[in-house]
């Protein structure tokens, strides 16, 4: 009878130890992520009726742990922190129980694992790559035994064992146009319990060459040539512009462009258009640096003129051999606005000056386009000036009376020079006038402003045409007063 009165307490005191809290048991089952938005599901098993309190890494100080949820029901077995972000970065957990304000029950710290990928479609491969969170705290953490790699292949699941000490593979015979999942199931030393990584999805479709490249206009400025194309819609943003010096020859890589537009400029520098034509095409790249798509050869045009007398002849190389293409012709006469003298279809101009000798420069460009083209997509030439023979008139006398008729002595010529120097000398050889200033005359004063007397003077001229060639005059004017 005394033994079973002494089992009887000792039942007692069990079951008092255990409501206390003493012997209450807490179990982390599981730490997962559960959707693409990075949502975690923390699940324990506990024996008591204490209050359960959840931590996790902070947000902004990884090497501490935070307070984030409090469950006072103890049958609740589960939680799920939709605030992780756990698609971005690993986080890491602890499970405690508490009562009246005391700790009573610690669960080990549980990190997930944060998946991240790179798909190499040339190699036909996707590299995986896993890391848990890295802090202070996580010394008394679980450790993986082994992951699991799961791997669905167009809707197939296939698994693959990874030692615990890797946090990378490599999956080979990838292939093209098929959907795949992957995520990294934890297997941790200890316990039955399994965790999984953050999902990743690919679709492994290589990205769309364009269908066309238009090779739209090569326009000269200066020592550069500037191109246009025109780029069909696609998955691409690499370029190479090639570049040769005939049509059928070999096309070497001037640059490589990446971009998305659809219309891009180029500019090939120092390309020496007012005397070399330059061959160029656009090629699309693949992600495996493979050339796809090719836009057809476009060209500089090179303008040439020759000078006899008062008729310069325009010639020029074809823009895009081969093709329908329309010329138009323009002139600039000594600076002014350029003037459209000319257009047709093949690739010659005569241009008759002759009522045009008072100037002195002639220039002239060329604009092709393309049957079809907007007429906005032209391509500019070089642009070649010309000069007619400089001339120059020199009175031989002149009547500076103040009579408004012939009062003052000034060269006269056919042009506007770059240099100018006019003196003018008396009998003895001292200068009287000079000017570096081809629109001031003698007025036929000396220095001190009186009228010079009448008599034979001697002048100097020189000057530089706009072609850079010099003339010097010298001879003798006349001061006449009626």
């Amino acid at each position: 009878m005394q033994k079973l009165l002494f089992s009887i307490l000792i039942i007692l005191s069990f079951i008092l130890i255990n409501k206390k809290g003493r012997t209450q048991t807490l179990t982390i089952k599981n730490v997962s992520v559960i959707n693409d938005q990075g949502h975690v599901r923390i699940s324990w098993e506990y024996s008591g009726t204490d209050t359960i309190v959840i931590f996790r890494d902070e947000l902004e100080f990884v090497n501490a742990l935070e307070l984030i949820h409090t469950i006072t029901n103890s049958s609740i077995n589960s939680y799920i922190d939709e605030t992780a972000e756990a698609n971005k970065k690993p986080r890491s957990y602890q499970v405690k129980s508490k009562t009246s304000g005391y700790i009573t029950n610690s669960t080990k710290i549980v990190s997930t694992y944060h998946l991240t990928f790179n798909y190499d479609s040339c190699l036909q491969q996707i590299n995986l790559n896993w890391n848990d969170l890295e802090a202070d705290f996580t010394t008394n953490e679980w450790t993986p035994s082994q992951f699991i790699i799961n791997m669905i292949e167009d809707g197939i699941l296939q698994q693959t064992p990874v030692s615990a000490s890797l946090n990378e593979y490599t999956v080979d015979n990838i292939l093209e146009n098929i959907s795949y999942s992957f995520s990294i199931e934890t297997q941790w030393n200890d316990t039955d319990s399994i965790s999984f990584s953050n999902a990743i999805n690919k679709f492994t479709q290589m990205p769309l060459s364009p269908d066309y490249i238009n090779a739209i206009s090569a326009s000269v400025e200066g020592n550069n040539t500037n191109l246009k194309f025109e780029i069909d819609p696609n998955e691409l943003n690499k370029y190479k512009l090639l570049k040769s010096d005939s049509y059928t020859g070999i096309f070497d890589t001037l640059e490589t462009i990446t971009t998305t537009e659809t219309e891009i400029t180029l500019t090939d520098y120092d390309s020496e258009p007012d005397s070399k034509v330059n061959y160029y095409k656009l090629i699309s790249v693949n992600a495996c640096g493979n050339e796809t798509t090719s836009s057809d050869i476009i060209n500089n045009i090179v303008l040439e003129v020759e000078q006899e007398e008062f008729n310069n002849t325009l010639t020029w190389n074809s823009f895009k051999e081969g093709n329908l293409v329309d010329y138009d012709i323009y002139r600039i006469v000594s600076n002014s606005e350029p003037e459209l003298i000319g257009s047709r279809n093949f690739i010659f101009f005569d241009d008759n000056i002759e009522s045009l000798q008072s100037y002195s420069q002639f220039c002239y460009f060329v604009r092709g386009t393309e049957e079809g083209a907007s007429e906005s997509d032209y391509s500019q030439s070089n642009t070649v000036c010309v000069y007619l023979k400089p001339r120059v008139f020199i009175p031989e006398a002149f009547t500076p009376n103040d009579d408004g008729i012939n009062d003052l002595f000034q060269p006269v010529f056919t042009f506007i020079p770059k240099d100018y120097e006019l003196r003018i000398y008396n009998r003895w050889g001292n200068v009287i006038f000079e000017t570096g200033d081809y629109t001031k005359a003698w007025n036929g004063k000396e220095p001190n402003g009186n009228p010079a007397p009448a008599g034979v003077y001697i002048y100097y001229l020189r000057i530089k045409s706009p072609n850079d060639q010099i003339i010097e005059e010298r001879g003798n004017i006349t001061v006449i007063y009626p």
